[in-house]
């Protein structure tokens, strides 16, 4: 598994287009494999998430089996006349590392959701609207992807560092339909509990509506 890192330029057009609609930017990632490649493995599967820093700069990270070329995403959102215009290394630098009882400075967005009963058929996947409950639904989950964020004091180590209401317009073999998403991104530290589980859930992603930015878990160390 690969993480690559891109940095986009918010003002270009084809950024706002990317940014604006995530099935867009989820095109834009897929097309950075050629026919044939692997998207998924036993080890993990494409996954990406962009990110928003304090002034505004825009970064896109891809995780994924095999190196992505993402000359495509420099034409359009990038600046072509740069160098060295996204960075790849592989994540086994970081995940072999792991260990039990480790902490790690974290960042990941999720799409946070419940079900909600209707009548005898199926559930219906309504997105959390709190910043309580989409914590909660991060805690109630952690240990099944090999981590905690209880803390040992039984106070939380993760916050909600922002929230986002998306709807976008998916367009599939001629068909269209209007997408709705609720997306939570957390940050803050993270206790290691099981480095096997935790290493597959960073290769294969975090909850739901991996295909639009949200899944992808990537660790620092604390500082």
């Amino acid at each position: 598994m690969y993480l690559t890192r891109m940095y986009l330029n918010p003002a270009r057009r084809g950024t706002r287009a990317l940014v604006g609609s995530p099935q867009k930017m989820h095109a834009a990632v897929l097309s950075a494999f050629p026919p044939g490649t692997p998207t998924e493995t036993e080890s993990g599967r494409v996954l990406w998430r962009l990110d928003v820093g304090k002034t505004h700069e825009l970064t896109l990270l891809i995780s994924s089996p095999v190196k992505p070329d993402l000359a495509h995403v420099v034409e359009q959102a990038g600046w072509p006349t740069g160098q060295d215009h996204w960075q790849s290394a592989p994540l086994s630098r970081l995940t072999e590392r792991l260990e039990t009882g480790q902490s790690w400075a974290f960042r990941l967005t999720a799409n946070p959701v419940r079900s909600v009963a209707q009548g005898s058929g199926r559930g219906k996947r309504v997105g959390h609207a709190t910043v309580q409950h989409q914590l909660e639904w991060l805690v109630e989950r952690s240990a099944d992807w090999g981590f905690d964020i209880g803390g040992r004091d039984g106070r939380l180590t993760a916050d909600v560092v922002s929230r986002r209401g998306l709807s976008f317009e998916r367009r599939s073999d001629g068909d269209r339909r209007q997408i709705t998403l609720t997306t939570a991104t957390y940050e803050g530290t993270l206790t290691v509990s099981d480095p096997k589980l935790l290493r597959l859930s960073m290769g294969h992603g975090l909850g739901r509506a991996k295909g639009y930015g949200c899944g992808l878990l990537t660790l620092a160390p604390r500082t």
